[in-house]
């Protein structure tokens, strides 16, 4: 097993339910940014949307709490993380997920309306029939 990195970043209203470009073999689907409904659906679209793939999960999550690092300050209402798990709980959790071959997504709403999906896809997935974005066995 081996993982794939994905990451979108942009205006929230971008993110609708039940849209084709959402859905594999939708209209607009392996040319759009925007999130799948589903997160093994990553798999579907084309390679170019690959942010980074790992053997070693450990680099997965290391790849995301940069990415956390790089929008943490954005991240709308910080009042209400104080509450949340911090980032090294988050990345332990991860970690332990990617292990047990379970994908993972962090999301968060942004100031101005933006929204982050950074997500980690474990590949093969046992929620996606079909192959590797990068041929890979």
């Amino acid at each position: 097993m081996h993982f794939h990195a994905y990451g979108y970043q942009g205006p929230g209203e971008a993110i609708r339910p039940y849209d084709a470009v959402r859905s594999p073999g939708g209209v607009g689907f392996e040319t759009s940014p925007v999130p799948p409904e589903r997160t093994a659906a990553w798999l579907a679209k084309p390679a170019r949307f690959i942010k980074g793939t790992w053997d070693d999960p450990a680099e997965a999550v290391a790849w995301l709490e940069r990415q956390y690092a790089e929008i943490e300050p954005s991240i709308a209402h910080p009042e209400l993380r104080r509450h949340a798990p911090t980032v090294r709980t988050m990345a332990a959790t991860a970690l332990g997920t990617l292990r047990r071959g379970n994908d993972v997504v962090w999301v968060w709403w942004l100031t101005g309306g933006n929204y982050v999906d950074l997500v980690v896809v474990c590949c093969p997935n046992r929620d996606q029939d079909g192959h590797c974005p990068l041929g890979r066995r």
